[in-house]
């Protein structure tokens, strides 16, 4: 069995402290000492407390760390003696220093297991994996996590505010929050008491592009006349000019060079439609199966039922417009054209480009189409605030219901949307403008009899229509007087008839076949250029 050597002997254990790496910690008594060994590259501490010796690694490497494990480990160990509770149990080291990485690796084994559960996506735990080893863990890596308070937090800050091409305050925004969630996971496994106050970064928001009717009738007349064909991808030989989109045989320089291919398909036009009609995100696309939509057909109402897996924490069943119905059965029907005799579509079957087996890939492709028709429509918007992509069209399809609906509250359009009251109003409807709802905003429980006339814009002479009224308002008229009477203000203005017909009260009198001079009045008021005589 080893066993260490005497201190003055020349060779001694490898679990023996290193005299020159004694250091007494400031403050406490010299009974807590930290020091290294030669069998590890982490400093140790040692107490020495009620006749007996206790010792631990601090699993750390810098001494600044260590020293603060140090004044942990005898504070944990004091607290315990006092208490009359056991000094120190084997399983447990107060001692030891839990730093960022090794919290980040505990947090990511945790977020990982949400994407087996299916509550993560795939995209979202490599971006969260990506962040970290870009930015964060180069800065906070070996820092023990009670180390970390806002002055540390602060100067992260300024460090990302530092990084050469100026991130974004929503970027910045991310990468502190991923620091807070690391934090907070520590916090969850007694590794922190408390979290420390973050420093305020501000939120800003930047909604995603919308298209207006005219723009989304053009993306999908376009998208129709591509199908079948395929587009080019190409480099300007000059480095400084960026890339391009062309039809084959069309490149602008025989030295540019291809980058891909893009083969466009039926199923683009029909998923603008589909998309812009059912509220539903790029992402639910490579999700969506037959047996996930329901068609609902009744005497007044017809709509799909899209019964689609849970996304962003949404599981509500989404109903679509009526025309998303037309889609999805023109879809069908050129599934089954295309299959041949005998095939029939299965519940399993995905209903957009069913012929890819990754759906990654297949969200991805229909991406690049729909990107290849915002070129060549000229709509992309490219670096400006908003720019268009295929989400634009989940945007433009709120928009419209909160443009052209009918008493559509939010409440109701967020649930059927997938999302909240608040992301409608911050993201969603941010383009939505006064004057998109001017008959809302003009628009009566009660409106006056004269606002009826289907021209809101038109300014009506409400005070010469009160005045022919007024002329005409008579006592109690004979039958055959009021229909005549009727028939004459009609000849002259319809729109006087709903004022004169309440005065027309028919009384039970022997009809009068000449005209009365209330009648012969009447005339002349309301042709003055025409006299009767008598």
């Amino acid at each position: 069995m080893a066993r260490a050597l005497e201190p003055d002997a020349e060779e001694r254990h490898r679990t023996v402290p290193l005299r020159d790496t004694f250091n007494y910690v400031p403050g406490y008594p010299r009974k807590l000492v930290i020091f290294k060994i030669p069998a590890s590259s982490y400093w140790w501490v040692r107490y020495y407390a009620a006749e007996k010796i206790y010792k631990r690694t601090t699993k750390t490497d810098i001494k600044r760390d260590a020293l603060e494990a140090a004044k942990r480990f005898y504070d944990d160990i004091n607290h315990r003696l006092k208490n009359g509770a056991e000094p120190l149990m084997p399983w447990t080291n107060p001692a030891e220093v839990m730093t960022f990485a090794r919290m980040t690796t505990l947090l990511m084994e945790s977020e990982s297991a949400k994407f087996q559960r299916g509550q993560l996506t795939e995209i979202s735990l490599d971006n969260m994996q990506y962040r970290f080893n870009k930015l964060i863990l180069p800065f906070f890596g070996v820092r023990d996590v009670l180390s970390i308070t806002y002055p540390v937090l602060d100067e992260y800050l300024q460090f990302l505010s530092k990084q050469p091409g100026s991130l974004s305050v929503s970027t910045i925004s991310a990468y502190m929050g991923l620091v807070r969630k690391v934090l907070l996971h520590a916090a969850r496994h007694s590794f922190l008491n408390s979290i420390p106050e973050f420093p305020k970064v501000g939120v800003e928001d930047k909604p995603r592009g919308w298209f207006q009717v005219g723009e989304y009738h053009a993306l999908h007349k376009a998208a129709k006349k591509l199908a079948g064909n395929k587009v080019e991808w190409r480099k300007h030989s000059a480095p400084e000019t960026g890339t391009y989109l062309c039809m084959p045989g069309m490149r602008l320089e025989a030295e540019d060079a291809l980058i891909r291919r893009i083969e466009m398909t039926k199923d683009l036009a029909d998923l603008i439609v589909f998309m812009v009609n059912s509220y539903i995100r790029p992402t639910d696309i490579k999700n969506m199966q037959h047996q996930h939509v329901d068609v609902i057909k009744n005497d007044e109402r017809q709509y799909l039922r899209l019964r689609l897996p849970p996304s962003k924490g949404h599981s509500y069943p989404i109903t679509t417009m009526p025309w998303a119905v037309r889609v999805y059965e023109r879809i069908c029907e050129r599934r089954i054209k295309e299959g041949g005799v005998g095939f029939a579509i299965m519940p399993n079957d995905y209903v957009f480009l069913p012929q890819i087996e990754n759906r990654g890939y297949a969200l991805k492709q229909l991406q690049r189409q729909f990107d290849a028709v915002l070129e060549f429509t000229g709509l992309s918007a490219k670096g400006e605030d908003s720019d268009r992509t295929l989400y634009s069209l989940r945007h433009s399809s709120i928009m419209f219901r909160l443009m052209f609906g009918s008493s559509i509250d939010t409440l109701t359009l967020a649930r059927n949307a997938r999302t909240s009251p608040e992301m409608i109003d911050r993201f969603y409807a941010a383009p939505l403008q006064g004057e998109m709802n001017i008959d809302k905003l003009q628009g009566k429980r009660n409106p006056r009899p004269w606002e009826h006339s289907g021209k809101p814009n038109r300014p009506l002479d409400t005070d010469a229509l009160d005045d022919q009224a007024a002329d005409i308002d008579a006592p109690q008229l004979e039958p055959d007087m009021g229909a005549r009477m009727l028939e004459v203000v009609s000849k002259r203005d319809p729109k006087l008839v709903k004022f004169v017909a309440p005065a027309v009260k028919p009384v039970i009198t022997p009809p009068v076949e000449p005209p009365s001079d209330y009648e012969l009045m009447l005339e002349a008021l309301l042709n003055p250029g025409n006299r009767v005589n008598g």
